[in-house]
């Protein structure tokens, strides 16, 4: 038996050692060296704090990834995907071009020690800026209409700031914070919980992703009272400079609508603005007048229109003079069993004064001329004629006329 072995045991070795060769060679021609891309790895950046410790802030593009390509043993190659692979960029190693250098390593250590790895993008920029703390008032917006007849009065938000923090280009752009309520067809207050908007100064709302807040959801309470329509009425205090009068009082709105509970709103039915002095005033007045200060307790405007406009046209005072005929005086109280005859069948003058837009329109007809001859009996009598009042006329004359009364036969 042992010589079988012995047997030509060169041979056997020889054949051995080439059986190994063989399968060498074939293992080696079965797992060839290859090459792979490797796509869409994500890249991690690490140690932040360096640059947020300088009150600064950075951003970079979302889902920053990294493609390389790998080369090894193709039993080793061919099952390897982007998770196999991590991405790291150091930001507490960037350049003052604000550049980071990428590192890319296999996650297995026995895999990393199979491949070589190869990538053409080494750094990545990062967009880096001061950092801007801002504060900023919440404004409760409401959406669509409270039901007819009813209006809001007040809009809280609860807490009414918020502080916003980010990189200063960004928080620059915030030009307000609104919450958005729905009030469609309300007609008593409501609370709801919204969540914070910011708008730039075009009204367009700006990503909230993009920096930092501390308020992530409003309490908001809406006022919603019932409305009343209220006229408006002007009144002015004092007198014009001698020779001027008031030519006309003219305001908007003229009426107004308020808000209030149904108690306080039954108490009010008009708001007198009583208070435009004219004194001494010889040209015209215009002055805007904030309603809010004539409103009672409890009543609050129900629309945007804060004022009333008011204008007070003063013009100088002219002068007319008028001819009045005797026939034209009419004679009050005749007693039917008398005569009354003029001694004398004359004209009078009579100097009037007022606003040209007056005068212009004035006749004897309108002021009336007249004497009361009630109780007087037959002879004759000297009697002042009497004028009726018109606004904005004052009469500056007195005119006497001698009448005779006669017994009828």
């Amino acid at each position: 038996m042992k010589n079988r072995i012995l047997d030509h045991f060169g041979l056997k070795v020889l054949s051995l050692i080439i059986a190994i060769l063989i399968w060498i060679i074939v293992a080696n021609v079965d797992d060839y060296t290859t090459t792979k891309q490797i796509s869409g790895i994500q890249i991690e950046f690490t140690n932040g704090d360096a640059i947020t410790e300088k009150n600064k802030v950075y951003e970079v593009p979302d889902g920053t990834t990294i493609d390389i390509v790998v080369k090894g043993r193709r039993s080793v190659v061919e099952k390897l995907t982007n998770e196999d692979f991590k991405a790291v960029a150091d930001l507490s190693k960037m350049s003052v071009t604000n550049a980071v250098a990428i590192n890319v390593s296999a996650v297995s250590s026995y895999v990393a020690k199979e491949l070589t790895i190869s990538y053409t993008e080494s750094a990545i920029n990062v967009a880096v800026e001061d950092k801007l703390e801002k504060q900023l008032p919440i404004t409760v917006r409401a959406k669509s209409d409270v039901a007819d007849g009813y209006a809001i009065r007040n809009k809280t938000a609860s807490p009414n700031l918020i502080t916003v923090k980010g990189a200063e280009s960004v928080v620059n752009t915030i030009e307000e914070v609104v919450v958005d309520v729905d009030v469609k067809g309300a007609s008593s207050s409501l609370s709801a919980y919204a969540t914070p908007v910011f708008l730039d100064k075009s009204g367009d709302e700006i990503d909230s992703s993009k920096f930092d807040y501390d308020v992530k959801e409003v309490e908001v309470s809406v006022e919603v009272l019932k409305t009343k329509e209220l006229d408006v009425r002007v009144k002015t205090t004092g007198e014009p400079k001698a020779g001027y009068a008031i030519a006309s009082v003219d305001y908007q709105p003229t009426s107004i609508l308020v808000v209030g509970e149904a108690a306080d709103l039954a108490k009010v039915d008009e708001v007198v603005i009583d208070d435009i002095d004219v004194t001494d005033r010889a040209k015209d007045l215009e002055t805007p007048i904030t309603l809010a200060d004539y409103l009672p307790s409890g009543i609050t405007l129900a629309e945007d229109t804060q004022e009333v406009m008011v204008k007070v046209a003063i013009e100088k005072v002219e002068e007319k003079t008028l001819v009045i005929n005797a026939d034209e005086i009419n004679i009050v109280g005749k007693s039917d069993d008398l005569n009354y005859d003029f001694t004398q069948n004359i004209s009078y003058t009579l100097k009037v004064k007022g606003l040209s837009q007056d005068l212009e329109s004035l006749k004897v007809t309108n002021l009336i001329p007249s004497i009361d001859v009630t109780g007087y009996g037959a002879g004759t009598y000297k009697f002042t004629v009497s004028f009726k009042e018109l606004k904005g006329i004052e009469i500056l004359d007195s005119i006497e006329t001698e009448l005779e009364i006669t017994q009828i036969q």
